[in-house]
């Protein structure tokens, strides 16, 4: 099996392109004709300066709708009729000689400033509003999460009741280990959660091996992707050693929550792979799986709190890669995703800076 070394990105989200930008077109046009037959209909009610207003409000309104996209657009279109239409007739009318640039400029200007304001404030209701769903949605998560271990450990007592052979004595225990453990991943979970809102996770600095901590967190990982009989291959070289500034049990976390994901989100046989090689001037780590991929959609926004690829079972409430940014970041580092798609695996990429002269 090939080793993953090269650099891998996240995927470039697209500009637009000529299907997005044709019904936008039609829709900035149809609204900047309909705000001119109004416009030509009352002017005699409205003033001169009137139009110009309405052409900037009908601008923000279509902004709010439809996004900045066809704002801009209406901003544009907007500005070249109502220059058109009214401003120069009415000078001409008047016998004023002020420069007609100036007056289109400012009309065009306020008219995108106010659709980018209009724009930036349904950007963030909405951000709010999706991350209040999906913290809703974990804390529901969370809900069930701790309702099944108590109701597991009610069972194990109630078998104790019923009979207290050996036998049953050593079933309720294993029950009763199960549901704790499952029960303290899911505190942990909200603890990490706490220190991430409030930026309170410490980072303990100090020189060291990257190499070290990897393998740990390889070692760590290796008897849940053997009990899935997943083939597991590390590739991290001793020579030459990788020195960074950083904290080894956090970053034993980070590898550890990235193999771990690759072994949940993976089915039985597939292969996980996890490499280190240095790349100028910081160490690349990459954890790649042949598991169930990522859609695009969710791989826009894999890193953000709460959220969750289908098809990847019940454990965890979707704060791990969130964990994993906030701590890569605090070494100076970054972490990208990358995925073709559905059932085509995914691959992360940690970057770390190397210490000077290593």
């Amino acid at each position: 099996m090939a080793v993953i070394s090269a650099r891998i990105g996240r995927r470039p989200r697209p500009s637009i392109t000529t299907r997005d930008l044709l019904p936008d077109l039609i829709v900035a046009a149809s609204a900047v004709t309909v705000t001119a037959v109004i416009c030509l209909a009352i002017l005699p009610l409205l003033g001169p300066k009137a139009p110009l207003l309405i052409f900037t409000a009908m601008a923000a309104a279509l902004t709010s709708w439809r996004g900045f996209g066809p704002g801009m657009l209406a901003s544009s279109l907007g500005t070249t009729v109502s220059s058109s239409l009214f401003l120069q007739p009415i000078r001409a009318l008047e016998g004023r000689s002020e420069s007609l640039p100036v007056d289109t400029m400012v009309m065009f200007t306020g008219s995108l400033f106010v659709c980018w304001l209009v724009y930036r404030v349904k950007a963030d209701h909405e951000k709010v509003a999706a991350v209040h769903d999906r913290r809703s949605d974990a804390l529901a998560f969370v809900s069930h999460e701790l309702r099944s271990p108590l109701s597991n450990v009610q069972l194990a007592a109630a078998m104790l009741e019923r009979d207290r052979s050996e036998e049953a004595r050593e079933r309720a225990t294993r029950l009763i280990q199960r549901s704790a453990a499952r029960l303290g991943r899911v505190i942990d979970d909200l603890i990490d959660v706490t220190r991430l809102d409030s930026n309170s996770l410490r980072i303990d600095r100090r020189m060291l091996r990257l190499q070290d901590s990897i393998l740990a967190a390889a070692d760590a990982a290796g008897p849940a992707i053997a009990q899935r009989q997943q083939y597991f291959e590390i590739d991290v070289p001793l020579n030459p050693p990788l020195w960074v500034t950083g904290d080894d049990g956090r970053l034993q976390q980070v590898f550890a929550n990235l193999l771990s994901n690759a072994c949940r989100y993976s089915p039985e046989g597939a292969e996980i792979a996890i490499s280190a090689r240095r790349q100028d001037g910081h160490a690349v780590v990459v954890v790649r799986d042949t598991g169930i991929g990522i859609r695009r959609e969710t791989l826009e926004r894999i890193f953000d709190p709460f959220v969750r690829e289908a098809g990847g079972g019940m454990e965890g409430i979707g704060i791990g890669l969130t964990l994993v940014r906030n701590l890569v970041t605090q070494h100076g580092g970054q972490v990208t995703a990358h995925s073709d798609g559905p059932g085509r695996g995914s691959s992360f990429v940690v970057e770390l800076p190397l210490l000077e002269g290593n």
